[in-house]
């Protein structure tokens, strides 16, 4: 009975898929905004009441909720699209 051989020919690949590094940046975002978007709760917990300190006639955690984070998002967003 003859042996039977099969070849193998390796193919050059890309050790990480263009598709999942694609996913890398989007995870990191996803990640980002989800931290921003948990840390304002607790915030309010830590000591000095940092809920009270005022920037410019509004509360330091009003500065984060209505521009810091969102602002901070937008850019992940928009780092995100250009990693593509």
């Amino acid at each position: 009975m003859p042996a039977l051989s099969i070849p193998i020919r390796r193919r050059r690949r890309a050790i990480i898929p263009l598709r999942m590094a694609a996913d890398h940046g989007r995870r990191i975002a996803v990640v980002l905004l989800v931290t921003l978007l948990a840390a304002l709760p607790p915030a309010t917990l830590l000591p000095g009441s940092p809920g009270s300190v005022r920037v410019a006639g509004m509360p330091l955690l009003s500065w984060y909720a209505f521009l810091i984070a969102p602002v901070v998002a937008a850019g992940t967003v928009v780092l995100s699209r250009l990693g593509r």
